[in-house]
Formats: C-alpha cells, structure tokens, sequence
C-alpha cells in the first residue's frame, strides 16, 4: 500500500507539480512560502493554508489562485454564470482583480496520484476559465444569432 500524504510541505507539492510536467519554483510572500508556476499560458500561485506543525513547515491545505487585472468593466454575468456552473472553484471580483481560486485538502491523508489529478483538475480549470471569459453573454450572442 502506498503512504498517504496527510501534510504536504512546499518542496513535495513544488516536486509534484515539475514531475507533472509544470515549471514550479518556491517565492517568499510575507513570511510565507508560495509556490509560482503557469498552464494555459496563464501565471497562478499556490498559497498554503493550515499548518500541521507550529514551524509551519507541513499543511493540511493549499490552495491554487489566478488573478488577472480587469481592465474596463466586467460583464456582471462573468462572476455568477461561472459559480453557478462550476464546482471545484470559486471566482471573484477584489477592487479590479478577477480571482479564481481551488481549494485543496490533504488532511486525513491522499495520494500522491489523486494530488497530481488535483493539477490536472487546474489545468482544466484554467483553460475552462479563458473560454468562459472569451464567450459572450447570452444577449450578445442572441442578438448575433438573429
């Protein structure tokens, strides 16, 4: 039986994501370890959460967050109409940032496998998140249509 990861420290999740095929490497934010890398051609970090330890060395949590800078104004169905279709992660609009941000818990213990098919759910993710971004809204393309 392979071991489970029930705490994941900077360095193992960095490994994972190269092994996976991602440029990753390790930048302090603060005093705070965080993990920069980029898929679909798109930059997003990886903030850790709950420390297992008091040396803040391990987590039980991490999660993966993209911030583009919005430029001009934003169509107010972009943020609803992804929260309301998607489940695994959430958007927001912070001042003129657009987040999007995926949870991930390691705490009671997962695989190696299942945290490289939580980079894979990213990935996809992302690339979800560019079409959803280039498509019109519904009235647009309605009026196109006709």
């Amino acid at each position: 039986m392979t071991a489970l990861i029930t705490a994941i420290t900077p360095q193992q999740l960095t490994l994972i994501l190269q092994q996976a095929g991602y440029r990753a490497h390790e930048v302090m934010n603060g005093q705070r370890v965080q993990i920069q890398s980029a898929a679909q051609g798109i930059g997003f970090s990886i903030n850790f959460g709950n420390a297992a330890t008091e040396q803040q060395l391990e987590f039980i949590d991490f999660s993966f967050n993209c911030t583009l800078s919005i430029e001009g104004q934003l169509r107010p169905d972009v943020i609803e109409g992804w929260n309301r279709s998607r489940r695994f992660a959430r958007l927001s609009q912070q001042g003129q940032w657009l987040v999007l941000v995926m949870d991930v818990i390691v705490a009671g213990g997962v695989s190696a496998a299942w945290l490289q098919g939580q980079c894979e759910l990213w990935d996809a993710l992302l690339s979800e998140f560019i079409r959803h971004l280039q498509t019109p809204p519904a009235s647009l393309a309605a009026d196109i249509a006709a």
